[in-house]
């Protein structure tokens, strides 16, 4: 995954990189690394992913040719609000024709999920346009005006500190509001918390 690519390794290699070599040969170190991530995951890849996935690929290989041309290292710290600009196009187009990412991700392991449940992932998949646009401002400016390290922990840290408290507070929401159990690993602890409707069926 391409985000995922890009928000643990990129940065750390990025900040190395410029401390070392000037922007031209770190261009083509991070060329080679992200060819290989690629490569490595394209075999999963299925035809009806290519138009979404060609679309980072593209943003991030014209920032890579902007840098080498250029000889400037600072173009290369936008390639994450890039990336996120990306993602946030994905997912708010299906906003907009339906049905939500989060939705089509969720059918995907629970095919039989309710469509009851359909304006509940509409919203989730609104909530995460909104980071996106959160990070991509916060990386921008960091990109912009701050320092390496800074940008470099931002976007390799903590920006995935904040996924993951995101994540974490939209599951226990979710338990809280339709307290549906189906056999998930911490079912039993929040069944516990958030006991099961007794009459009416799921919230």
């Amino acid at each position: 995954m391409l985000v995922a690519i890009v928000g643990l390794g990129y940065p750390l290699l990025v900040y190395a990189g410029l401390l070392v070599f000037e922007p031209r040969v770190l261009v083509l170190g991070v060329g080679v690394f992200l060819l290989a991530r690629a490569a490595s995951s394209w075999r999963t890849w299925k035809r009806r992913d290519l138009g979404r996935v060609m679309v980072p690929v593209v943003l991030v290989a014209a920032v890579l040719v902007g840098a080498a041309i250029v000889n400037d290292g600072r173009v290369l710290l936008f390639v994450p609000a890039l990336v996120n600009g990306a993602l946030l196009i994905g997912f708010a187009r299906t906003l907009r024709r339906g049905p939500s990412m989060i939705e089509t991700y969720a059918r995907l392991r629970h095919p039989e999920l309710l469509a009851s449940r359909g304006p509940y992932l509409r919203a989730v998949t609104a909530m995460w346009c909104g980071f996106f646009i959160i990070n991509i401002t916060i990386s921008a400016l960091l990109a912009l005006y701050g320092t390496l390290e800074a940008w470099s922990v931002y976007n390799g840290i903590l920006a995935y500190v904040l996924i993951g408290i995101l994540l974490a507070a939209e599951r226990v929401y979710r338990y809280w509001r339709f307290r549906n159990y189906q056999g998930g690993l911490l079912d039993p602890v929040f069944r516990r918390v958030f006991p099961p409707p007794t009459a009416g069926g799921p919230r």
